[in-house]
């Protein structure tokens, strides 16, 4: 659909609503964008956090609730919302590796497929807008908003809903908990365990951030905190979503996504400008996802509501 279309937005909506959608939206926009923006980085109204006690065991308490990841990959459950607002503070204390590894997949499972679940809703109300515009039926103007919201939240400079829908969509759940093993150390790191910083992502200026303790001499960047680990996810699934320099990685999904399901091998080769290791961190990626047989968590589902 994307590529039988490539008509702007600016084209297609009726001249009763230009001046709203381009001159009065954009102000409203301004005016609705602290409540707005909690949809995607607090996510505390659409997301019950667990906060465990400092003495509490996380693999305890995923025991109580059923939650058995071998049951999971063979496809006989669906994965339990439980979302933990930090990561177990047993993790750096683990001798066993592949307990740890099973402990920090468990802990980000559902954080990544609630994060896709977000993100999924409003890609199937996006098609759904497109398909009646395309039928010649009018929206109504909190559609509009809506519109214009997502635009924005997708760092979209043009109004193009068919490139909007290239860029709304989910990432494979292999390759989000490939990315953030390598950024924390399965769990372990400094800025995991402090500051739910899975992904290590960089933040300028006055933000409070952590230094890394082996900066170069003048570098000024800190790695993001997050008040919630939900929000490392979703500040990770965005920047591969918008950033100029994983243009490549949506191309191929929207391919792979025209064939009814996403695999995650093809997007991994796009992902050499992810890290200064190039080649070499795409391989390390490709070799994680199969010893870990991670690609077994690509077709599960959260349990129903």
């Amino acid at each position: 659909m994307i590529q039988r279309h490539n008509r702007l937005i600016r084209n297609t909506i009726p001249p009763a609503f230009a001046i709203v959608f381009f001159f009065l939206l954009p102000l409203y926009v301004a005016i609705d964008q602290v409540e707005k923006s909690r949809t995607l980085f607090a996510p505390a109204s659409l997301v019950h956090h667990l906060k465990l006690p400092e003495n509490t065991s996380a693999i305890k308490y995923f025991a109580v609730y059923g939650y058995d990841l071998s049951s999971i990959r063979r496809g006989l459950a669906d994965v339990p919302r439980l979302y933990l607002d930090r990561l177990p503070r047993e993790l750096p204390r683990m001798q066993d590796i592949d307990e740890r590894k099973k402990l920090f997949i468990a802990t980000m499972l559902p954080l990544i497929l609630k994060a896709n679940e977000q993100i999924l809703a409003d890609r199937k109300k996006l098609i759904s807008l497109i398909r009646r515009m395309e039928s010649g039926l009018d929206l109504r103007m909190s559609e509009w908003f809506w519109i214009r919201r997502k635009l924005k939240q997708y760092r979209m400079k043009e109004e193009n809903l068919y490139r909007l829908l290239c860029r709304m969509n989910a990432i494979p759940p292999s390759l989000a908990l490939t990315q953030a093993a390598i950024e924390s150390g399965w769990g372990t790191s400094r800025f995991a365990q402090k500051g739910n910083a899975l992904y290590g992502q960089w933040t300028f200026g006055n933000d409070d951030g952590m230094v890394p303790r082996r900066r170069e001499d003048g570098k000024n960047h800190k790695i993001k905190r997050f008040p919630y680990l939900i929000q490392a996810v979703q500040g990770y699934m965005r920047n591969l979503n918008t950033h100029p320099a994983y243009a490549r990685f949506r191309e191929v999904r929207a391919r792979e996504a025209q064939n009814g399901h996403i695999r995650v091998m093809p997007l991994v080769e796009t992902l050499d400008k992810y890290s200064e290791r190039g080649r070499d961190y795409v391989e390390t990626l490709k070799t994680i996802i199969r010893v870990n047989r991670l690609q077994d968590f690509d077709r599960v589902s959260l349990k129903p509501q």
